[in-house]
């Protein structure tokens, strides 16, 4: 069965970029959200970046660890938090036990106001662009890196997953020599 997850994206009339996880959120798009982030920054750093999770169904490993990624970034460049919105108690549960909530603002359902209609303009898809089999598994490397930065408790939860990671990217860059 096709997985139809993607994310969603639009400026809003005060500037900031909302993003909207349509599905799940995982390592398949967990890259064009980091490269739609870094692409809206390079045009103004000092964007307010808010992710609706409302439709969010789950989110995997990967893209909690861009998430990580982008949190870290905004603090040491001293740019307004990643703001999650709408996130479901099971989600929420998922990324404060990873260690996320001090880097990231998260509000649950019960605390994210109702936005008034049409605050939103030129809603588009992020691009689902084919990578490579080597750049999404550096993806899925730095992001569980980054889920390790943020909180040393993770590195036994991942030690596995990266060294399995390792070692396939490894045995590509073999098997392409």
């Amino acid at each position: 069965m096709a997985d139809n997850s993607q994310i969603l994206y639009a400026s809003l009339d005060d500037g900031a970029v909302i993003f909207r996880v349509e599905g799940r959120g995982t390592y398949l798009n967990a890259g064009p959200f980091k490269q739609m982030i870094a692409k809206v920054q390079a045009r103004n750093e000092e964007t307010e970046f808010i992710l609706d999770m409302t439709a969010c169904e789950s989110v995997d490993s990967t893209f909690m660890g861009v998430l990580a990624g982008i949190g870290m970034n905004q603090r040491r460049e001293k740019r307004p938090n990643l703001k999650l919105i709408n996130v479901s108690d099971r989600v929420r549960k998922l990324l404060q036990t990873l260690g996320l909530a001090h880097i990231l603002d998260i509000r649950g359902l019960e605390e994210t106001p109702t936005p008034p209609p049409s605050v939103a303009t030129d809603v588009v898809a992020t691009s689902t662009t084919d990578v490579d089999r080597e750049q999404q598994t550096q993806l899925m490397i730095q992001a569980h890196e980054n889920l390790v930065q943020v909180d040393e408790s993770n590195a036994p939860r991942f030690e596995n997953v990266l060294k399995y990671l390792k070692e396939s990217l490894e045995g590509e860059s073999i098997d392409d020599q």
